[in-house]
């Protein structure tokens, strides 16, 4: 099988590159610029030339996209942290996933901001679906000795949540108060 000959770089390529990389993937602007910046690296090494010059194109390309709403890290880290709750991550890996995806700092302060206005404590929901996916919690079994707490307190420590809501989990006693503290959690008193 014949390798498959790289086109030479131009602003429509990227362009299209780009967005067939947008339509399988929600990115951000950095995500993108490095996807771009590979492109141009690897054709670049095929032809034999220096990848600075085509560099100036993905400017043009991340500006063109950020004008028509293709690319907004706001939306992207509103959106991203409701999903990292939903998979259970605390409030610390959160914003370490989405300072690994390039966001600015005010754009993760943005998307916490939106947490606490969906969440009355959103950390407690999100370390109460940690500790249903992890079986940390298991009510039909009823051990309450130190050695097995203490590797509970240090799962949940790991993870990024503090010492009181890991404890307030632990020292859970039934599915309904499992029940009525993720209702506080996500609605507050009623």
């Amino acid at each position: 099988m014949k390798k498959k000959i790289p086109k030479k770089i131009t602003l429509a390529s990227l362009e299209k590159s780009a967005i067939k990389y947008l339509e399988k993937y929600s990115v951000t602007e950095y995500q993108l610029i490095r996807m771009l910046k590979r492109k141009i690296i690897k054709t670049s090494f095929f032809y034999k030339i220096k990848p600075e010059k085509d560099f100036e194109l993905i400017k043009l390309v991340i500006k063109k996209f950020i004008e028509i709403g293709l690319i907004d890290d706001k939306v992207f880290s509103e959106n991203k942290v409701l999903t990292y709750i939903d998979k259970g991550y605390s409030k610390k890996k959160i914003i370490f996933n989405l300072k690994n995806k390039g966001i600015s700092d005010e754009n993760i302060q943005k998307g916490m901001d939106n947490l606490e206005k969906s969440f009355v404590n959103f950390e407690l929901l999100s370390a109460l679906i940690y500790a249903r996916k992890k079986k940390i919690i298991n009510f039909k079994k009823k051990e309450k000795n130190f050695s097995v707490n203490k590797k509970k307190l240090l799962q949940m420590s790991q993870a990024g949540f503090s010492y009181d809501i890991a404890i307030k989990i632990i020292n859970l006693n039934s599915e309904k108060e499992f029940i009525e503290l993720e209702k506080y959690a996500k609605y507050g008193d009623n």
